[in-house]
């Protein structure tokens, strides 16, 4: 037991590590956007009835008026008898503009509800992570808190998760996009509400290909020999691969293959599926990618330095979601026109899933007002407040709510309109995909693949031994069932 504690927990921390690219240096607005005109634009559903992207949708629907509803406040049954409330709420926006969001946020929501007092505790993600686990033990948790997928599935199983039902019965099913909120739910149960979302889509520099005179790689052979081409180094490097063991840049980055190319890296049985020769591929694509032009040292990059070397010009491939357009407008503002994105592929060009990646909020069932937890949730996603909050970092935090994710008001944004091809890739992967190593729903077993840098060994083992592909899959592998073994447990 302790030994499959230890590795869910190591799992949550080494998640901190991804949420670096969702924190502080991203380019985020100094302040929030300006106050958006609140126009529903249909449900989710009605949406993909209509056919077309959102970003389609919502601009067929401009100028269009929506009949109020004629139902009562939806949070009605969730009723507030006036009495004295304190709620404590930990949240991990630590930096500028979000911060100070939350803050406002907070203190409009206490001035209408003046019997309410919410105390705010602000943590880093690996803070997080060590507040929680230690809260446990000590019955000294928060009442609402926002949540990543592997400290919510963590959270999950020891316990403490306040299910989401009774909101998401209130506000109705189709009030959240169907898929984010289906990978936050276990069984029946809905763990945690989706904040806002990502996919990871594959940037490369559009003045670089122009340059070589080359186009888009539209499969691995493709991308291989672009990245070969492009490859100058130490003054550009093709793809950077980063391959830390702290980290989980590899495990993230094969997920973003394999899917593209219909292979899970965890069964439907919980057992690892590395062997399986589309995985394989897969591992030898990225050796590939290294040993063609990925920087010599970054064997032993994480996500920062991985990032680094494309937000400053110095790499022509990268993944990552749209926190790369912040992340390049930060440090190198004179490329932001000659970024693009496209989605992954798999070796044939096929694009039949994608790695996706939630930030959610979540209530703690040790609440002693859980009425008051799922109002103060439920008053994130007022549109017009919830869409300044997107706003703050455009591109990179985009709406889980159908509401926002099919408004004008949300593309009404300079960034979110330059790059609105690319948002709509990233859309479309949201729409089809799933969190690494969960293509079959919540599992603890995909836990092993993001807390043991098995995957980033098994590449170290490829590019610096000299190990076969087949060889180093099968050893890491093994190495993988008997983590998740222990996760079973």
């Amino acid at each position: 037991m302790k030994k499959r504690i230890a590795l869910i927990v190591a799992a949550a921390l080494a998640a901190t590590t991804v949420m670096t690219g969702c924190g502080s240096g991203n380019g985020q607005k100094a302040t929030g956007a300006p106050a958006a005109e609140s126009v529903a634009e249909g449900t989710a559903a009605e949406g993909t009835a209509a056919g077309g992207t959102a970003a389609e949708r919502a601009d067929a629907g401009k100028g269009q008026e929506v009949q109020e509803s004629e139902t009562a406040d939806p949070m009605a049954a969730i009723t507030d008898d006036g009495t004295k409330k304190t709620i404590t709420y930990w949240h991990t926006f630590t930096e500028g503009a979000r911060k100070d969001y939350i803050d406002e946020m907070v203190a409009e929501y206490m001035k209408e509800h003046p019997n309410v007092t919410i105390n705010v505790e602000v943590y880093p993600w690996n803070v997080f992570t060590q507040k929680w686990t230690a809260g446990l033990a000590a019955g000294a948790l928060p009442d609402v808190s926002s949540v990543n997928p592997d400290n919510l599935f963590a959270i999950n199983q020891a316990g403490a998760v306040l299910p989401m039902n009774p909101l998401i019965d209130a506000l109705g099913e189709d009030y959240f996009l169907g898929k984010p909120l289906e990978n936050f739910t276990d069984g029946d149960t809905v763990l945690g509400i989706p904040y806002y979302l990502h996919s990871y889509v594959m940037w490369y520099r559009k003045d670089v290909l122009e340059e070589k005179n080359l186009p888009v790689p539209k499969n691995w052979d493709e991308l291989l020999s672009t990245v070969t081409a492009v490859a100058d180094p130490p003054n550009r490097y093709g793809f950077t691969i980063a391959m830390s063991k702290n980290d989980q840049m590899c495990a993230q980055l094969l997920s973003c293959f394999a899917k593209a190319e219909g292979a899970p890296l965890i069964t439907e049985n919980n057992k690892g599926n590395l062997t399986d020769p589309k995985v394989v591929k897969a591992i030898q694509l990225m050796a590939d990618l290294y040993k063609a032009g990925s920087p010599e040292g970054s064997v032993n990059y994480g996500l920062s330095e991985q990032n680094d070397v494309f937000f400053q010009g110095k790499s022509t491939f990268a993944f990552g979601s749209g926190f790369h357009i912040n992340g390049v407008k930060q440090n190198s503002p004179e490329l932001l026109d000659k970024i693009a994105a496209v989605p992954f592929t798999g070796p044939d060009g096929e694009n039949l899933g994608a790695t996706t990646f939630v930030i959610g909020l979540m209530g703690w069932n040790q609440t002693k007002y859980p009425e008051t937890v799922y109002d103060f949730i439920k008053f994130h996603f007022e549109k017009e407040r919830y869409i300044d909050f997107l706003h703050l970092i455009p591109g990179g935090q985009l709406p889980a709510t159908a509401e926002a994710a099919n408004s004008a008001e949300f593309y009404d944004d300079e960034t979110i309109q330059k790059f609105k091809t690319e948002i709509e890739y990233i859309q479309e992967g949201i729409e089809k995909g799933t969190f690494i190593g969960m293509d079959y729903g919540l599992t603890p077993a995909a836990s092993a693949l993001t807390s043991q840098g098995i995957i980033e060994e098994c590449l170290q083992d490829i590019v610096l031994n000299g190990t076969p592909a087949e060889e180093a899959a099968k050893k890491a592998n093994d190495k993988l069932n008997a983590a998740i073994e222990i996760l079973m447990e």
